[in-house]
């Protein structure tokens, strides 16, 4: 009896076999369509037959959540315990975590959450090396860090394609498609630039994700591949970096190390080289800022907003634990973003890192 697998497999071959260009643009795009369900498939089957449980049920909390992602024996561990207050296993051998162990890194008023998971091997987004639940919990962060050391530079590629067959998109902008089912009229495509694909390619595409009746919106020269994820509509798209570890026991071959398309942070965790410039870099990649609140002559230096970089006024008192923050009715902004001391603003007003906020009643 064929499995998934066999299928998928299959397909992929028929792929490599079949020449793209416009005429056969259609045929493709049904396959990697079919691909795509029949991935998704896998993954709903392994998590039924495994079911939860270890380690892997984790909670997230504090501001952010970073996930340490790489093979095993990188020092993911070491890197935990010297960045956070974790308890994580420490061996040189294969799968000493085994379940996911939580660390809080605090920094900069935030405390960013640390997942130390198992190392991730060849074949992972199939359910080898209990991949599969390594790949959730990936999915479920802020940022994702993809840790090698200098003898595993050479895995970075596989490990972003693990990722990648987990549906995790890394450092990738979601596809600018809008789709609006409907209950009659068959499929409709609106595009707002000059698009490649054509649009009976497109409609054929809706097709196989059993789309009869929709309104397509479309605002980029999309890929087929980008087009079968907006279909799709469960992908995941994170930042993420690079680090190395152990860079005291050898040297690094730069045209390895360029191939994720990230720089970088070169460290030793063992002898704690370069930890401060990584805890910058999480920082930054992470896009968040310090916001202090005023209230009379007081600022509260010690604990201040995290909030996401670009979250206006208004958003902040939406969704963040304010007292009286529903009689709000004007704000005050001092120091970064503000044009002089007590600059009186709307709630439209996006305050950068470390501006200080007065709400008035």
């Amino acid at each position: 009896m064929q499995t998934n697998e066999d299928r998928i497999r299959k397909l992929e071959e028929e792929i490599r076999k079949t020449p793209y260009h416009k005429g056969t643009e259609h045929h493709i795009g049904r396959l990697k369509a079919r691909i795509a369900r029949l991935k998704e498939e896998q993954i709903e089957k392994t998590f039924k037959s495994k079911g939860g449980g270890g380690g892997y049920a984790v909670k997230n909390t504090g501001d952010a959540t970073v996930v340490l992602v790489g093979p095993p024996s990188v020092g993911k561990s070491t890197l935990l315990n010297r960045l956070t207050n974790a308890e994580s296993k420490v061996g040189a051998y294969d799968f000493t975590t085994l379940n996911v162990i939580p660390g809080m890194l605090d920094y900069k008023g935030a405390k960013i959450q640390i997942f130390d998971v198992p190392g991730i091997v060849s074949g992972a987004a199939s359910g080898k090396g209990r991949g599969k639940e390594v790949l959730v919990v990936a999915r479920n962060a802020d940022l994702i860090i993809i840790m090698v050391d200098v003898k595993t530079v050479k895995l970075i590629s596989q490990l972003i394609n693990e990722l990648k067959e987990a549906g995790v998109r890394l450092n990738e902008k979601k596809p600018e498609v809008t789709i609006i089912k409907k209950p009659s009229g068959g499929i409709k495509v609106n595009s707002t630039t000059g698009l490649k694909l054509g649009y009976d390619t497109i409609r054929s595409l809706a097709g196989e994700f059993r789309l009869a009746n929709a309104e397509i919106i479309i605002r980029e020269d999309i890929s087929l591949d980008r087009l079968v994820d907006a279909f799709m509509g469960n992908r995941v798209y994170l930042p993420f970096m690079i680090v190395i570890n152990k860079t005291d026991l050898g040297s690094l071959n730069k045209e390895l190390v360029n191939i994720g398309g990230s720089k970088p942070v070169l460290i030793s965790a063992q002898d704690n080289k370069n930890l401060d410039s990584l805890k910058e870099e999480i920082w930054k990649n992470l896009d968040m800022i310090r916001v202090y609140l005023k209230e009379g002559e007081k600022v509260d230096y010690e604990y201040p907003l995290i909030i996401k970089e670009g979250m206006s006024l208004k958003e902040i008192i939406d969704n963040i634990s304010i007292r009286n923050k529903e009689n709000f009715n004007s704000a005050k902004v001092f120091g970064p973003g503000s044009k002089y001391p007590g600059q009186e603003v709307s709630f439209s007003f996006i305050p950068q890192d470390e501006t200080i906020v007065e709400f008035f009643s």
